[in-house]
């Protein structure tokens, strides 16, 4: 029941962080992009809204890439280039730096 509590307690927490991180990065204040990712963080990669917002993110800038206005167009570009770099850049630290889940096999009796 508490750990039930605690986990709701978290996703409240995580989505306030992520509303208010994405008002703050439009203002002059640096920490906006900090407190997106404490958001992204506590609510976790597997929740199911958090998966529909990138999604839609996904198919809105795949659409702008296509737009009729160039600057818009480039804009989308670049940021699924970014994107893109920072995705592959994230899988190849997870590859170095996970640790792989091998079972210690024992040593064979000598007879």
């Amino acid at each position: 029941m508490l750990g039930q509590a605690l986990r709701v307690l978290r996703l409240i927490i995580g989505w306030i962080c992520i509303i208010g991180g994405l008002i703050l990065t439009i203002s002059p204040l640096p920490f906006g992009f900090v407190i997106v990712i404490t958001g992204v963080i506590l609510v976790g990669p597997r929740d199911r809204g958090l998966r529909m917002v990138r999604a839609c993110w996904n198919r809105t800038i795949r659409s702008l890439a296509s737009s009729s206005v160039p600057v818009v167009a480039t804009v989308a570009r670049r940021i699924i280039a970014f994107q893109s770099s920072l995705e592959q850049r994230i899988h190849q630290w997870m590859a170095t730096h996970s640790t792989p889940h091998v079972v210690p096999q024992r040593a064979a009796a000598e007879e």
